[in-house]
């Protein structure tokens, strides 16, 4: 992590400021502690990483997805070409998302960065700047960090919840979150998050799975049958949208066989 980002990050318990023992030589930090100023909690760092969530203390959905995650974190990349296939490939499925935001050189938040499958993607942009990642999944960021060190992008990493993000208010330019909030063991407040921490002005972009198919994925976790069209999961979350967003849209993508198989919602927080 570079020792810069403490600027930006703020406890995720109280919000308040965390601080570091001594600034690095190098101006990055790779192990060491983070200590909030106000409720005295402190979140140790590994190999760059901060970690602030013991995967143990994990309760509800958050608790069993990050375990499936990690499991999953070895195939996570094959598993999802295979699935993008019948979306006319990866490369479509994803940029019908990712068109959707407003690179300007300012800083991109990706809550859920997984593997860092979408990296590739925003390093094409020229108009790329910083960029900061979030999982719950200790497995998957460790992939991520093995692609960063090839790839030799500079990309801070922290294992954290959407529901409790470890930065500042009005922080990011971009906020993006691709996959896993229909199983966030608390929605509103992960919105509610990804709002506070971005910008005025600033685009926000949660796509995920269609209720038909987020059923699949683990049938012991409770919900609600699908309806016709958009599915009872899809409304719930863009109605906890607040209304005071610009520009709130929500549409169907990945579309085959004349169904949309997920969701795209987009909005601006406002000036």
């Amino acid at each position: 992590m570079k020792y810069a980002t403490l600027e930006l990050l703020c406890c995720p318990t109280c919000q308040s400021t965390l601080r570091f023992s001594n600034e690095p030589e190098s101006g990055i930090i790779d192990d060491g502690r983070l200590l909030c100023t106000q409720c005295e909690r402190s979140y140790p760092i590994h190999n760059g990483t901060v970690h602030f969530i013991e995967p143990q203390e994990l309760e509800g959905p958050n608790s069993h997805f990050a375990r499936y995650y990690d499991r999953l974190a070895p195939f996570y990349s094959l598993f999802t070409k295979l699935a993008f296939l019948p979306f006319g490939g990866e490369r479509k499925a994803r940029e019908e998302i990712l068109d959707r935001l407003n690179f300007n050189g300012g800083r991109t938040l990706e809550v859920s960065i997984g593997n860092g499958i979408n990296l590739p993607y925003f390093f094409e942009s020229p108009n790329i700047g910083e960029i900061y990642g979030l999982d719950i999944s200790l497995g998957q960021l460790s992939g991520c960090k093995r692609l960063l060190n090839k790839k030799g992008w500079q990309v801070d990493l922290f294992l954290g919840v959407a529901e409790a993000l470890p930065f500042k208010p009005n922080t990011f330019d971009n906020v993006l979150h691709i996959g896993g909030i229909n199983f966030f063991s608390d929605k509103k407040q992960a919105i509610d998050e990804m709002i506070r921490v971005a910008r005025p002005g600033s685009k926000i972009v949660i796509a995920d799975e269609a209720e038909r198919l987020a059923k699949r994925v683990n049938k012991s976790i409770d919900i609600s049958s699908p309806g016709q069209g958009v599915g009872e999961i899809e409304t719930t979350i863009i109605n906890l949208v607040p209304k005071t967003m610009k520009e709130i849209r929500a549409e169907g993508i990945w579309k085959t066989h004349g169904k949309h198989h997920g969701y795209c919602l987009e909005f601006i927080k406002p000036t």
